[in-house]
């Protein structure tokens, strides 16, 4: 049974002016509504961490770790637990984004030769990331990720007991053993690929989204406020104040676009290289043209 939840502190759903049911939508087994996850449905995938805008799924699978561990593959190389049991439960949490951050430094490679067996929709998925990610990185003139088939491994040799004199011993010890297994199976991992991919220096490329101020902003700063990411920045120099865009930690949640009082930020498919925004800070109204008064004695 998969052990997968939805952290209400992360969810965009108390927040005003957004609707996001991405997890729910991308869900094969139909596991999700109303931001609970039937964990007898659910066949743990992680399309939903895949489509998640603010990291609110968690689940029994470490993905910062895996992800660490597949850059320390020589070669780099992502691939399931059907073939390796050290590997993530399942590639379906990878998207587009997490594929360019890893493919960008060095050669990658996949293996998804049994997804179109064990889960069709994560085939399809992983199809359409690769490619997108593939076009970026031959855009940017790297090598694209390669597919391969790794062989299964070899299971783990498990230790026999020699002597009847400490067969109770190891019979202890195996019961406590399946206590630690059960208590770090049911241990819960948060993991927000935006927090993953500032931690790898990434380049931003045409995979990320991109702003767009289409009128003079008035640095209210609602913007800055709102975003569950902090993609959004004011700084205030002699120059006057800008608005910085970090387009490695945007998500697209539209939470800046459909909050913001004046109607002037757009969100676009792709960045475009802008990152800087140039404000002007709302001025009072100006006095009217004839201010002057006489004084009256009484």
């Amino acid at each position: 049974m998969a052990r997968r939840d939805i952290d209400l502190n992360r969810c965009l759903f108390h927040y005003t002016n957004i609707t996001c049911n991405r997890c729910q939508e991308i869900c094969p087994q139909g596991a999700i509504h109303n931001r609970e996850i039937d964990r007898e449905k659910c066949d743990n995938c992680g399309l939903c961490t895949a489509v998640c805008p603010t990291g609110a799924i968690t689940s029994d699978t470490d993905y910062d770790s895996c992800l660490t561990a597949a850059q320390k593959l020589a070669p780099q190389v992502l691939m399931c637990r059907k073939v390796s049991q050290k590997a993530m439960a399942c590639l379906g949490a990878l998207n587009r984004r997490l594929l360019w951050a890893l493919a960008e430094k060095q050669p990658l490679a996949m293996d998804t030769s049994r997804c179109a067996q064990c889960n069709p929709a994560v085939q399809n998925w992983l199809a359409q990331e690769i490619a997108a990610c593939n076009q970026a990185l031959q855009e940017a003139g790297k090598a694209t990720i390669k597919l391969v088939h790794v062989k299964d491994s070899a299971p783990e040799p498990q230790a026999v007991a020699r002597r009847s004199f400490f067969r109770s011993l190891f019979h202890a010890a195996s019961d406590t053993a399946a206590e630690i297994a059960q208590a770090q199976t049911e241990r819960q991992y948060a993991f927000d690929g935006t927090i993953w991919l500032d931690k790898q220096d990434t380049s931003p490329c045409q995979l990320f989204p991109g702003l767009e101020l289409t009128a003079s902003c008035t640095a209210c700063g609602l913007c800055t406020m709102l975003c569950p990411e902090k993609a959004l920045i004011i700084s205030d120099s002699e120059a006057g104040k800008k608005l910085h865009f970090n387009p490695i930690k945007c998500t697209a949640c539209g939470l800046c676009v459909n909050n913001c009082p004046q109607s002037i930020l757009k969100l676009l498919p792709s960045f475009a290289g802008q990152t800087e925004f140039s404000l002007q800070e709302e001025t009072p109204p100006a006095p009217p043209a004839d201010s002057s008064f006489t004084l009256q004695r009484g």
